[in-house]
C-alpha cells in the first residue's frame, strides 16, 4: 500500500506452506498504521480503452479490462496475491485449502459471506461452474465454447467437484505442486455468475459474456453505468465481505469513475488540469521519462508515481506461418543483431533494463527465475558478425521481408525493430492496427511476427499461457506447435523444491530464448503511473500492474 508521506516497507516472503487464513489478517492489518482512512468520495481514473471481449477474463488479458475488472470482480480468485507481500498467497474466496500427498488433488473451503452483486450467495457450485468453463469449455448442440486461454497454465484437470455448499475439489492428471500460486494471478477473475450464465449456455449462447448478463460480479464495487467510449462507473457494494483491521467494511470509496481515454496525451492534459486522480495503466499510457519530468515540474508535491517492473519488450515469431523465420538460424540471427540497450530510450520511454542486468535494481523483485539477460552477452560487433554468418548459412544473406503486427497505440517498438533489422537485410513491414484488430489478431495466425509487452506470472509455473504451444494457448506470444514445451512445463509443475524449479526453468528459458529462439527478449520495461497525492491506501505491486486493481483499500485525503 502506498502512502506518499510514508516510506514503503518490504515484508519477507513466506513459503506457501505457511499460508493459512490468518495471512489475510496479517496482510491487511499492517496497512493502516499511519493514518485513519476516510470513507466516501469518488476516485476518477483514466482507462486506456473500452474493456474488450465483453469484459470476459477467460478470453483476454488486456489491462483495459483488468484495470476496471479488479473493482467489479475482485482482486483475486479463490486466492489472491497478498496486498502486503505480493509474493505470498492469501485467502480470498477460499478461506483455506489442502492438497493430497501427490499434489494431484486440491480441496478448497470457501467462505460463506461472499455475494454476487445481485444478492445471490457465492457457493462451491458457482466455483465449479467457473472452473469447468476454464478447463473444459462448454457445448450446446453444435455450439462450442473453448476453454479459457489460460487453462493449460493452471494444469491438466480431470475433474472438478462441489463436495458440498462450501467445499470444492479439483483433480489434476499430474502433480501440480504450486497451483495456489498460479491461481493467484489476478487475470483469472471469476466474472461468470452460474445462475445467470448457465441457462443461456444451455440454450445455445455458449459464448455469453459478463457484459451480456449485466457485469454481475463479486468485487468491492458493482456496476453503476457503462457508456461505451466514454465511462465505466462502479459504485460501492455494501455486501462485500472484506473488512479492515478496525472491522469496518471495505471498500472506503463510494464510487470509481473510469474515463475511457485512448489518447495518452489527452489523459496527460486531463490529469494535469485536475480532472483525474490517476492515470491509466497500459502501454502508451504508462508514463515516459519525459512525461514524468513534465508532471513533476508542473505539479510538484501534488503528484506521486507508482513504479513497477513491467513486461518484456520482445519480438515473437509465428513459426506456424510459412517464411524464412521458420528456420531457427534466422531467428537466432535476428536475436543476435538487435542492440538491446538502444531499446530503452527509443521504445520504452527511457524506463527499463536489459542484458547484462538481472532485475531492475531500484524495485525489489526476486531474481531467481530471471534467465534471458544471460544469453547473447558478447560485444555487439561480435554478435552481429555471427548474425550475418547465420543468415548466409540459412540462404538469406540478401535478407527478406517479414510482416510485423503492431499496435497503433505503441508504434515506437515496431519502429525501433524495423530500424534495427534493416541493417541485417530484414525488411520489417509494420502492420499497424487499432485495438479491436489487435485483440483479434494477437491470438490468430494471420501475421508473421508481433511485438508487445506483457508481464507474465512472477512464478515460472504460471507462464505457459504466454510461452506454450499455440494449439493449447492462443494468447501465447510466439505461435509454435512444439510439444517438447508441454513436457518441460509438466516437469516444472511437478517440481517441489526451489532447486528443482530453478533447474527446470533454466531449461525452459534456454530452449525458448536461445536454442529455438521462438521469442527474442529485448528489454524489460518499468511501468509508471501517476496519482494525485490525496489518493491514499493504494497498493503498488513490485511487478505486474494487473495486480491490486480492486482499489478496496483506497481512500481520499481531501
Amino acid at each position: 500500500m502506498h502512502d506518499p508521506k510514508r516510506k514503503p516497507r518490504r515484508i519477507t516472503r513466506l513459503p506457501i506452506a505457511a499460508v493459512v487464513a490468518t495471512a489475510l489478517l496479517f496482510a491487511v492489518g499492517t496497512l493502516f498504521a499511519a493514518d485513519e482512512p476516510r470513507s466516501g468520495g469518488t476516485l476518477t481514473l483514466a482507462n486506456r480503452g473500452d474493456p474488450p471481449a465483453g469484459f470476459d477474463s477467460m478470453f483476454t488479458s488486456s489491462i483495459a479490462l483488468h484495470h476496471v475488472g479488479g473493482a467489479l470482480f475482485g482482486p483475486g480468485n479463490l486466492v489472491m496475491r497478498c496486498r502486503e507481500d505480493f509474493y505470498t498467497v492469501c485467502p480470498y474466496l477460499a478461506l483455506r485449502w489442502e492438497h493430497s500427498a501427490d499434489f494431484k488433488v486440491w480441496t478448497f473451503v470457501l467462505r460463506g459471506d461472499a455475494y454476487w452483486h445481485d444478492g445471490r450467495r457465492f457457493t462451491a457450485e458457482d466455483a465449479k461452474f467457473w472452473f469447468d468453463l476454464v478447463f473444459f469449455g462448454a457445448r450446446s448442440g453444435d455450439a462450442v465454447r473453448p476453454p479459457a486461454y489460460f487453462a493449460r497454465e493452471l494444469g491438466v484437470a480431470t475433474k472438478v467437484e462441489a463436495l458440498d455448499d462450501r467445499r470444492l475439489r479439483i483433480t489434476f492428471a499430474h502433480r501440480n505442486a504450486h497451483f495456489p500460486q498460479i491461481l493467484a494471478n489476478p487475470r483469472f477473475r471469476i466474472a461468470h455468475p452460474r445462475h445467470l450464465m448457465e441457462p443461456l449456455i444451455e440454450a445455445g449462447q455458449v459464448n455469453v459474456s459478463p457484459l451480456d448478463v449485466g457485469l454481475v460480479g463479486l468485487g468491492p464495487f458493482k456496476l453503476g453505468q457503462y457508456r461505451r467510449g466514454s465511462l465505466v462507473r462502479v459504485d460501492r457494494f455494501d455486501r462485500y465481505f472484506e473488512r479492515d483491521p478496525r472491522g469496518a467494511r471495505l471498500p472506503y470509496l463510494d464510487r470509481i469513475d473510469y474515463v475511457i481515454m485512448p489518447d495518452p496525451f489527452a489523459m496527460d492534459a486531463a490529469f494535469r488540469s485536475g480532472r483525474l486522480d490517476g492515470t491509466a495503466r497500459g502501454q502508451a499510457h504508462f508514463l515516459s521519462r519525459e512525461r514524468t519530468a513534465a508532471y513533476e515540474r508542473d505539479l510538484g508535491e501534488s503528484v506521486f508515481f507508482a513504479r513497477a517492473d513491467g513486461g518484456n519488450f520482445r519480438l515473437a515469431f509465428n513459426v506456424l506461418r510459412e517464411g524464412p523465420w521458420q528456420d531457427p538460424r534466422v531467428r537466432r540471427a535476428i536475436a543476435l543483431w538487435i542492440d538491446k540497450p538502444a531499446a530503452i530510450p527509443s521504445a520504452l520511454g527511457g524506463y527499463g533494463w536489459t542484458t547484462p542486468s538481472i532485475g531492475p535494481g531500484d524495485i525489489n523483485v526476486p531474481t531467481e527465475f530471471i534467465n534471458w539477460p544471460r544469453y547473447d552477452t558478447a560485444p555487439l560487433e561480435a554478435r552481429r558478425a555471427e548474425a550475418r554468418r547465420l543468415m548466409a548459412e540459412a540462404g538469406y544473406g540478401d535478407g527478406f521481408s517479414m510482416g510485423h503486427l503492431t499496435r497503433g497505440i505503441m508504434t515506437e517498438g515496431g519502429e525501433f525493430l524495423k530500424a534495427q533489422l534493416a541493417g541485417l537485410g530484414v525488411d520489417l513491414r509494420l502492420q499497424i492496427v487499432d485495438e479491436g484488430e489487435w485483440n483479434r489478431a494477437r491470438v490468430s495466425l494471420d501475421y508473421d511476427s508481433q511485438q508487445g509487452r506483457l508481464a507474465p506470472s512472477p512464478i515460472p509455473e504460471g507462464t505457459e499461457s504466454v510461452y506454450g504451444r499455440y494449439e493449447l494457448n492462443q494468447d501465447a506470444y510466439a505461435k509454435h506447435d512444439d510439444s517438447h514445451l508441454d513436457e518441460l512445463y509438466r516437469r516444472l509443475r511437478e517440481s517441489v523444491t526451489m532447486e528443482q524449479r530453478i533447474e527446470v526453468w533454466r531449461r525452459v528459458s534456454r530452449y525458448l530464448f536461445f536454442e529455438q529462439t521462438y521469442i527474442v527478449p529485448v528489454a524489460e520495461s518499468i511501468d509508471v503511473v501517476a496519482y494525485r497525492s490525496h489518493v491514499r491506501g493504494l497498493v503498488i505491486p513490485p511487478e505486474d500492474m494487473h495486480s491490486h486493481t480492486d482499489f478496496a483499500t483506497v481512500w481520499l485525503d481531501r
